[in-house]
């Protein structure tokens, strides 16, 4: 008994294998006409008109074949068609193999399914694993995304796609280009490698890779980052980003450094070690820890800095936190928090003002050097609770000193030194001539002023309380 279902089992299994082999090989179903011969020992059919073969369930149709009965393998000619299911596969000229189920296709191939259409030059489709890899000017078109490149493979049971070569991916209001894209369509995820650049409304962020995922509108880029605003000319630089597309919002970290190009001596640079940008309008921009500004003789160093647009036009505004100081021209001022105003590019107010209650809080300060070399060690002094610098054409045209005030200023007579100034009092305003040197003192409220003549001048302290003149003004790099 056991050994007769032994012969049954083995009969059994002998004719399953047989029944597989028969199943992959290529059928010839149909053709107007059919001849055969023999070339070095192979069998060859040649199959003209109206051509049908059938390989499993695949269907595959052209006006022309030859059948390499051996090698179980078909080339076919003119009016190519390949169907398996949902798919349908459009090409003039292909060889399909029978044993490993896949079809070459040159001059033009086009891969039809209910996901996507897939267009190149030349293309290989894999059957058994649905896998389609194609060259030269590839296209993917889907309706919720188009991706262009040199070559690509796709998958069509999870659709994926990777794309190398000037690879383009548009998607919404989204563009990415790159040399190597991996594009997992239902994950919602994009990964970027080598020259990536990713558009989204007004912005461009360029990088060394980058990860998109599409259904948070976040990504991720690292290695020589910049993200570029292209409405205001505004670039920021740095060594790693995060850019959340619905709320306009990025960060970038490492090296920041933010441009905004203008005429060369107008053109801003912001460095600092995380730069936020915050695109809604009014857009801004927030640099933290060792933030230094340049732009022309505008020079500063502080802890934070906000740089923001307003909704009057023209007029841009910063902010300095955090121990800040400013340089303008020859003019140096410190306080606990500096505000500045630019109007058409051209600075309209520096204000210097002191927080009371802030720990360690001391007078807004301003040293004013002269820039005749034979006065170097002569500094003109104004401190007081706030100070408000007012510019004209970018040199100052008076300061406003608001509540407890005192200044020094040194008096000349024909380019000749001739004594010292020195006025406290509540709320001083000072004017300034077309050299730039201090013209009028006016104090508001209970003046007191004394001058002392060039002979006496080493009797007198000529500097105030808390005069301190930096060396450490940052550099363009």
């Amino acid at each position: 008994m056991k050994k007769n279902t032994y012969i049954l089992f083995l009969v059994f299994f002998i004719l399953s294998i047989g029944c597989i082999f028969a199943q992959d090989k290529i059928e010839l179903k149909y053709s107007d006409k059919l001849t055969g011969r023999t070339e070095n020992g192979q069998t060859i059919r040649e199959a003209i008109g109206n051509v049908h073969f059938v390989h499993g369930n695949i269907k595959v149709y052209c006006n022309k074949a030859y059948q390499y009965i051996d090698a179980n393998r078909v080339e076919l000619i003119g009016d190519v068609k390949i169907f398996q299911d949902t798919l349908a596969l459009f090409t003039p000229k292909a060889t399909y193999y029978g044993n490993d189920s896949k079809a070459i296709c040159e001059g033009g191939v086009t891969l039809k399914d209910p996901n996507a259409t897939l267009r190149a030059n030349h293309g290989i489709y894999f059957f058994n694993e649905s896998k389609a890899v194609f060259d030269k000017d590839v296209i993917i078109i889907n309706p919720a995304y188009r991706i262009t490149s040199d070559h690509l493979t796709y998958m069509r049971n999870s659709e994926d796609s990777y794309a190398k070569g000037n690879v383009v991916v548009i998607r919404d209001s989204t563009v990415i280009k790159a040399e190597n894209i991996d594009f997992y369509k239902r994950q919602g995820k994009t990964y970027a490698l080598k020259d990536v650049s990713i558009e989204q409304d007004s912005s461009v962020i360029f990088s060394d890779t980058l990860t998109d995922y599409s259904n948070e509108k976040k990504s991720i880029a690292s290695g020589n980052v910049r993200l570029n605003n292209m409405r205001n000319n505004v670039n920021v630089y740095g060594d790693y980003l995060e850019n959340y597309e619905n709320t306009k919002y990025t960060f970038i970290r490492g090296n920041a450094k933010l441009v905004q190009v203008e005429k060369e001596k107008d053109t801003m640079f912001i460095y600092c070690r995380i730069m936020e940008s915050y695109r809604n309008a009014p857009e801004y921009y927030v640099a933290k820890d060792s933030v230094d500004v340049i732009r022309d003789k505008f020079y500063s160093k502080s802890g934070l800095a906000v740089y923001s647009k307003t909704a009057e036009k023209g007029l841009d505004k910063m902010s300095f936190y955090i121990e800040p100081i400013i340089w303008q021209d020859n003019i140096q001022l410190t306080g606990d928090t500096i505000y500045a105003d630019l109007k058409d590019k051209k600075l309209r107010t520096i204000y210097a003002k002191k927080i009371d209650g802030l720990a360690n809080s001391d007078f807004s300060f301003m040293i004013i050097q002269n820039k005749d070399s034979v006065f170097a060690d002569r500094f003109d002094q104004v401190t007081g609770k706030d100070i408000n610098i007012h510019f004209l054409d970018d040199k100052v045209n008076y300061i406003e000193v608001n509540k407890n005030s005192n200044s020094i200023y040194f008096m000349y007579e024909d380019r000749k030194a001739n004594g010292v100034n020195i006025s406290e009092g509540m709320n001083m305003i000072i004017t300034f001539d077309s050299a730039q040197k201090v013209d009028k003192v006016r104090i508001d409220k209970k003046p007191k002023g004394q001058y002392v003549p060039e002979p006496k001048i080493s009797t007198v302290t000529l500097t105030l309380p808390g005069f301190y003149l930096r060396k450490d003004k940052p550099f363009r790099r």
